[in-house]
């Protein structure tokens, strides 16, 4: 069992990750970087440190670069599952390992949202973000007929980059509604303080329209139908039902932060209505509020893309050394003061995304017999008629219709539920349910390993 020690850990090799390591080690501190994945990047950077082509934002590679230069510890296949003081848990190749550190900072990223439409639990029914995952991890392109279904500028992206890898989408179904595009123009400005952000947007809808892929703006009521697998997709555009031919199908309505590890050391969060999300309860940009010694950085704590992730990957460093006592308070005080200023001119920007492609495929627009939660097999009909029921807070949901009680402990669910439970009662109780230790599922025999390890005897080993 590994016993080293760091002046700080870091959960996450993303974006924030590798620019709070980064920062980290410039300042002079011992930095371990554990992350699940077999290589740095993250899921928008992934596979950037190896020889393989790919679409990667331009800082990309600066960035990777100088975190594998940095000498900081990567521990790549390392699945952080619990904090016992300043001591952290993880498993890797099936063994428990640990590590002590003075502070942490979780870089966990996003997750997609779970897309609730009739037939999303089909073979043959993934996400668009997955697919991408495929791709830039190991080349591997869809086969057959495909499409991708739903809201966000992931679907354009994803889109160009099977075409150019030469598996082109049968169709683009998106379900952004056209009526958004009004009241979201006054927030439009804030593009200004992001012009590479807006030229990007509007390259993508040239080159999706250069590639002659097919595109369904405005799409509702998505349904998709087969018996083995996925076999058609039904839904409703420019006020007619169109039903196409499928071999695969795959869904996006935007992520959420991955605050699961957070939420099961203590962490506190609060629901976000426009977005439909929760949100670390933070204390300034990067303190986790209530956690001692934890800072949280990037998508995990609220959807803000991947450059500003590196922002908040190097503000958290610096805040984490001056804690220790590493960086004096002038110093701080310098270094963040402009990469604050950019954070806050670049938020501007995120208010028309924020607003325009809100979250479409929600449990609240699906039929009755859409699975919410798929560990428990509960559809939305039982959700709602557990809420007519009386059922008016998140806990009370939980018990009465086990949402969130399955192996995944409601890490795809909650997020659902509270969406529901939100458009039936709009001041009900979001209390977000807690997440048990272990933050992720592992043996009993690694769980044993580390209480023995750390001289646990008798019945609390």
């Amino acid at each position: 069992m590994t016993r080293d020690r760091y002046d700080i850990a870091i959960v996450g090799a993303g974006p924030a990750g590798m620019a709070a390591a980064v920062e980290a080690r410039r300042l002079g501190l011992s930095v371990a970087v554990l992350d699940d994945q077999p290589a740095a990047g993250g899921q928008i950077l992934r596979g950037i440190t190896r020889p393989m082509t790919g679409h990667y934002e331009k800082w990309g590679q600066p960035l990777a670069s100088a975190f594998q230069a940095s000498g900081a510890a990567h521990l790549p296949g390392a699945a952080v599952w619990a904090r016992e003081g300043s001591r952290l848990l993880y498993s890797m190749n099936g063994e428990t390992g640990s590590l002590v550190a003075g502070a942490l900072v979780l870089a966990t990223g996003s997750m997609e949202r779970p897309a609730v439409v009739a037939g999303n639990t089909l073979p043959s029914v993934v996400t668009v973000g997955a697919l991408q995952s495929l791709m830039k991890g190991s080349g591997c392109v869809p086969a057959g007929r495909f499409v991708l279904a739903g809201n966000g500028p992931l679907l354009l992206l994803c889109a160009i980059q099977f075409a150019e890898a030469g598996a082109r989408p049968a169709a683009i179904i998106q379900t952004t509604p056209s009526s958004r595009l009004l009241p979201a123009l006054p927030k439009a400005a804030g593009l200004l303080f992001d012009p590479a952000l807006l030229m990007k947007g509007l390259g993508l809808l040239v080159r999706t329209r250069s590639l002659g892929i097919p595109l369904h703006a405005g799409a509702r009521d998505i349904r998709i139908d087969g018996t083995a697998q996925a076999e058609t997709i039904r839904f409703r555009a420019r006020g007619r039902t169109m039903e196409m031919p499928v071999d695969l199908v795959a869904l996006h309505d935007g992520v959420v932060p991955n605050d699961n590890l957070a939420v099961s050391l203590g962490a506190k969060t609060t629901w976000n209505c426009e977005l439909s999300c929760y949100e670390l309860v933070m204390e300034g940009v990067t303190k986790v509020a209530g956690l001692d010694n934890v800072w949280a950085a990037g998508d995990s704590v609220a959807i803000h893309g991947g450059y500003q992730a590196m922002l908040a990957g190097r503000l958290a460093a610096l805040d984490a050394a001056h804690t220790l006592g590493f960086v004096d308070a002038q110093s701080h005080k310098t270094a963040t003061a402009p990469l604050l200023r950019q954070r806050r001119r670049l938020l501007a920007a995120r208010r028309f995304l924020d607003a325009y492609y809100a979250p479409t495929l929600l449990p609240e627009q699906a039929p009755d017999d859409a699975t919410l939660c798929r560990c428990e097999e509960v559809s939305v009909g039982t959700v709602r008629r557990k809420i007519a029921e009386g059922a008016a807070g998140t806990r009370a949901l939980k018990a009465a219709t086990r949402c969130g009680m399955g192996p995944c402990q409601g890490r795809q669910c909650t997020v659902s539920l509270a969406s529901l439970l939100a458009h039936e009662i709009p001041h009900a109780q979001f209390e977000r349910p807690s997440l048990r230790v272990p933050a992720r599922p592992i043996t009993v025999a690694e769980l044993a390993e580390s209480h023995l390890g750390m001289r646990h005897t008798g019945s609390d080993a």
